[in-house]
C-alpha cells in the first residue's frame, strides 16, 4: 500500500468495507501496480496511477463464490475517481483526460 496524497492522476473505486469489498481490494492489488488503499473503517478508498483494472474472475477467486458483473460492484461502490466502464468480465477506471484503456482485463 502507498500513500496517495498528492497523486494528480489517481483513479479507482471507493468500496464499502464488506467481505466482498475486501475481495475487490485484494483482486485490484494483484492486478495493478502501485496501488494505494486507504481504510476509513466503513469504506475503502482504492487509488491507482492513471488506470485501474479488476476482473470478475480475480474477485471470484478472492471471494470464493460467483459474483455478477455488472451488478455486485455497483452495490458496494459508493463512489469512484475518474471514469469507469464495466461489462460481464470486469471493470476499468481511467482519467477523464485520457482515452478509455479498453475492456481487455
Amino acid at each position: 500500500m502507498t500513500d496517495f496524497a498528492g497523486w494528480t492522476d489517481a483513479v479507482g473505486p471507493v468500496l464499502q468495507a464488506t467481505p466482498l469489498g475486501w475481495a475487490f481490494v485484494t483482486a485490484i492489488e494483484s492486478s495493478n501496480d502501485d496501488i494505494a488503499i486507504q481504510d476509513e473503517g466503513a469504506y475503502l478508498r482504492v487509488m491507482a496511477h492513471g488506470s485501474c483494472r479488476v476482473s470478475r474472475l480475480a474477485v471470484e477467486a478472492e471471494f470464493g463464490q460467483s459474483i455478477q458483473f455488472p451488478g455486485d460492484l455497483e452495490v458496494i461502490m459508493s463512489s469512484f475517481a475518474g471514469l469507469v466502464s464495466m461489462d460481464e468480465n470486469g471493470a476499468v477506471w481511467w482519467r477523464a483526460c485520457d482515452s478509455c484503456p479498453g475492456t481487455n482485463r
